[in-house]
């Protein structure tokens, strides 16, 4: 695993930063719809083309010097924003390894953030690449039966070979967050020569508790295969880069998730979907109950989903009822992993429980990633605190680098008149 540099300068504006990654057939253009970032009407976008770069010494195509320029943002929102660009990318066929399914993608290096820690700037980082010659490989890896994106929380291993001698040390790769990727898995991968080169991706067995159809399995290592080519056609590929209009840059937004027939998007259900009794504001009544993910309460910008499943649903043990949280990116819906949550209940002025319940990261068929558990004793009127340990342990893109950090205690209750809860 690389040195990873911490640089504070994450937080008041820095130089070097890139978005997830987009540029390839049918992937669709910024937002609309209330994401954000739409093109400018005029079509006044900040398009740099490669002999832009090379006139201001900016880039250096075929040589993987600098590569393409990171503009910097001033006063980010501590929320999830509009990037400075988006950036190309080029899309592998996806291949099979057991149950899985293994989209490979690759971009030029760029830097991204990784978190690790309680609650505080302190515990970010700042990754750059260690050089631009080479590639920022990404994966989205996903359940072949269910279509369900599937988290990895560490020990994937990537190695790589050249006319079978494996070039460079086997690399770790991190659980990352991006805006049009969503939730994949990846890192910059150094290069020191053009060739083509094959890839072995050794995939761990699955922590992450699973239920529904995807109960039991992923409990055995796998290894998926595949080859690329890292040459000049590729670079003029990926270094072709969109920029946004600066006026348009840390705005509150998101931009639009990557559409592509092949490889789905970590994108949870809508907040209709989940039955039980939604949890609601104190002092709100059943009609309080959100409609939609933007409606949600929010902590560190994150939506919070949460609600109390029926007596004896399948997701709970025995009789009793399961509480399920589904924090989410607040534009997309991409599951937040690797968060330590706990609920607190209290009646009539009173703990419910003895102490906290720590609430299980599961990964369901039908909820997608969520925290939960079972519990005995809930009723209409109950206050319940869900309280956020640790924030999402998951390194991030530009717009997502400093969202989900502090991440405060939402208070809510189960609304009266919830005769499902009783």
């Amino acid at each position: 695993m690389q040195d990873r540099e911490l640089d504070r300068r994450t937080f008041v504006g820095w130089t070097g930063a890139a978005t997830g990654a987009l540029a390839l057939a049918g992937c669709l253009g910024l937002g609309d719809d209330g994401n954000g970032g739409e093109r400018d009407e005029n079509g006044d976008e900040q398009n740099r083309t490669e002999g832009e770069r090379d006139e201001t010494g900016e880039g250096e195509n075929g040589t993987g010097g600098d590569g393409p320029p990171f503009p910097e943002i001033e006063d980010k929102p501590d929320a999830v924003y509009v990037p400075t660009h988006r950036e190309s990318m080029r899309a592998l066929e996806p291949v099979t390894a057991g149950d899985y399914r293994l989209a490979p993608m690759l971009s030029y290096p760029h830097p991204f953030w990784t978190v690790t820690g309680s609650d505080s700037e302190d515990d970010v980082q700042h990754v750059p690449p260690d050089q631009m010659r080479g590639v920022h490989m990404m994966f989205t890896l996903w359940d072949d039966r269910t279509g369900v994106v599937l988290p990895v929380d560490g020990g994937t291993v990537v190695r790589l070979y050249r006319d079978g001698t494996q070039v460079g040390s086997s690399q770790s790769m991190w659980s990352m967050l991006s805006q049009e990727m969503g939730f994949h898995f990846g890192d910059n991968v150094p290069l020191d020569d053009d060739g083509t080169y094959a890839v072995e991706v050794e995939l761990p067995p699955l922590s992450t508790r699973t239920t529904g159809d995807l109960a039991g399995r992923f409990t055995e290592p796998e290894t998926a295969t595949f080859e690329f080519d890292y040459d000049q056609d590729f670079r003029d590929a990926v270094y072709d880069v969109e920029y946004f209009d600066e006026e348009r840059w840390g705005e509150r937004g998101a931009l639009e998730p990557m559409a592509h027939d092949r490889v789905p998007y970590s994108r949870l259900p809508e907040v209709a979907d989940f039955p039980g009794t939604h949890l609601v504001a104190p002092g709100e009544g059943s009609e309080g109950r959100p409609e939609a993910t933007s409606e949600l309460p929010r902590s560190g910008d994150a939506a919070i989903l949460a609600t109390v499943l029926e007596s004896g649903h399948r997701l709970a043990d025995g009789d009793e009822r399961y509480l399920l949280v589904s924090p989410r990116t607040p534009y997309n819906r991409v599951p937040l992993p690797n968060t330590s949550l706990t609920a607190t209940i209290e009646r009539d002025g009173g703990s419910v429980t003895n102490e906290p319940v720590p609430l299980e990261q599961t990964i369901d068929s039908e909820y997608g990633l969520h925290y939960g558990a079972s519990l005995a004793d809930v009723r209409p009127g109950d206050a319940v605190t869900l309280t956020v340990r640790s924030p999402p342990q998951v390194a991030r893109h530009q717009g997502y680098d400093t969202a989900f950090l502090e991440m405060p205690p939402i208070e809510l209750t189960v609304p009266e008149g919830s005769d499902d809860a009783e």
